[in-house]
């Protein structure tokens, strides 16, 4: 902070008289110095007045003060047959960590469906940790640790293979305000999560060499069919496939073709951090990413930023990325993190991303591809025009029939909800979206915090069940200001 600044996280404690409690972007809740016009702060040191905080603060530090917007008028019908059932919280004040956010979630081989999560440290310096849940077809979910050597965990990532077996991604490190000693750790479980094997740092040594900082960041994990060697060639043998952003140098992949045991060479993908991977049926891998700087109006909303589409047809090398987002469109970094889906044969792409500008007001848009990704249709899906309320942390999903499944964080009337809507298979004629469960104690756009909403949630079919999951992070009021908790919703039919 330019000049010092006296501070303390109001998580912990309250804020003493001259000050106030915001949240922020990147540091939490902190108390800041109270003001009333940009001459109360140290304006030749770069500090404003913030107008919805009234503190001072660095220009964009704060997170956005949301507007109260009234509901969206309906626009057609309900989702058919999809009324989730009534929510269950997965986590509690017991669970590891102060609180629990950004859930990946999978269907094992058996039908339970698991869920990985981050357990958040209750300041910076806390550690933090990882845990799963595991929901059984019939019964109570299953709570358990999934300990590593590492002190911290952050984006912790799901999927599952044809065979059954779980793999599992996150970012670990050591702490000390720089990220130390950071690695890509990976495991697996071929019993439906109930044991993993003993994590191991599946990165590239040379993209984060020792005392590097901050050198990784967002990994995923993707496993599908290898590429077909032909056009009319049939995909055969497997692949599981991590990404991960390493420095300046954008999202990198690794593969492995004997089930996680061994990786090959990190090869480029696509510049950008936060995003969504999917293998179709041919063995295509397809990836999205935002193109943003986190700092200033960028991490909230800018038109610098974009949505970026890249596609490998090999499995090895990318193609140049393709602009998903429309001209002109205000993009935000933090809380958009695009999701991707693709039908088995790789032809149909949709992309569902958040956009909208620095004071919060977002919707959210859908982008299909009918040909394979070269080119883009874009409508909105949820919010209005112009844009009022937030609308936040889209997740896609693609079911047998090829219908889409889209659900995001909103907030409208004054009270943050998960919202849900279907769309025919060629992103038209989406329904009006509907609440999933209740509203949310708290809701704001603060990061590394108790309320903390996260990056991305789970939406996941289970065809062979008739199922489809959702999983989100649900802030509850089981605390003075309110907690992040993993919450699941089952909706029923296809």
């Amino acid at each position: 902070m330019p000049g010092g600044y006296c501070t303390a996280q109001c998580g912990v404690s309250d804020c003493p008289a001259g000050s106030v409690c915001v949240p922020t972007g990147r540091m939490g809740d902190l108390c800041a110095a109270a003001c009333a016009t940009d001459a109360d702060c140290r304006a030749d040191q770069g500090y404003v007045c913030d107008p919805g905080r009234k503190a001072c603060l660095l220009p964009f530090q704060a997170s956005p003060t949301l507007a109260t917007c009234p509901a969206e008028p309906p626009t057609g019908a309900r989702p058919s047959r999809a009324d989730f059932q009534p929510i269950e919280v997965l986590t509690s004040a017991k669970s590891p960590g102060a609180y629990q956010f950004e859930p990946s979630a999978a269907v094992a081989k058996n039908g339970d469906l698991v869920v990985l999560y981050t357990g958040g440290a209750a300041t910076f310096f806390d550690p933090s940790f990882l845990g799963v849940v595991r929901v059984p077809l019939n019964g109570a979910p299953i709570e358990q640790p999934l300990p590593t050597s590492k002190r911290m965990h952050f984006d912790p990532w799901l999927t599952a293979d044809r065979a059954g077996t779980l793999h599992a991604v996150w970012l670990g490190h050591d702490g000390g305000g720089v990220d130390l000693n950071a690695e890509i750790g990976y495991a697996r479980s071929t019993d439906d999560g109930a044991t993993w094997t003993t994590p191991v740092a599946v990165h590239d040594p040379a993209d984060c060499p020792p005392g590097t900082p901050f050198c990784l960041d967002k990994p995923m994990v993707a496993a599908g069919p290898l590429p077909a060697a032909g056009p009319k060639a049939k995909a055969t043998g497997a692949a599981v496939r991590v990404f991960y952003a390493a420095g300046d140098t954008g999202l990198r992949m690794r593969t492995s073709t004997d089930d996680g045991a061994t990786f090959g060479p990190a090869v480029p993908a696509i510049d950008g951090a936060y995003g969504d991977v999917a293998i179709d049926g041919r063995g295509a891998v397809h990836l999205v990413a935002a193109a943003a700087t986190p700092a200033g109006p960028a991490a909230w909303g800018s038109p610098d930023n974009a949505i970026r589409y890249t596609r490998s047809n090999d499995g090895v090398a990318f193609s140049p990325p393709v602009t998903v987002s429309g001209p002109g469109e205000s993009i935000p970094f933090y809380f958009v993190n695009p999701s991707v889906v693709a039908d088995p044969q790789g032809r149909k792409v949709h992309v569902a991303y958040a956009a909208g500008t620095p004071d919060g007001a977002w919707n959210i848009m859908l982008a299909s591809s009918a040909d394979g990704g070269a080119t883009w249709t874009r409508h909105r899906v949820a919010g209005t025009e112009p844009a009022c309320a937030n609308h936040a942390v889209p997740e896609l999903a693609m079911r047998t029939s090829g219908k889409l499944a889209i659900s995001w964080y909103e907030f409208v009337e004054g009270a943050g909800y998960r919202a849900y809507t279907t769309c025919q298979a060629d992103g038209s004629r989406c329904k009006t979206a509907v609440p999933i469960g209740p509203p949310m104690a708290t809701y704001e756009l603060v990061r590394h915090s108790p309320r903390w909403l996260g990056e991305y949630g789970a939406l996941v079919p289970d065809d062979a069940h008739r199922r489809l999951h959702a999983v989100w992070t649900q802030v509850v009021g089981d605390t003075p200001r309110g907690a992040a908790r993993i919450v699941h919703a089952m909706a029923p039919g296809r």
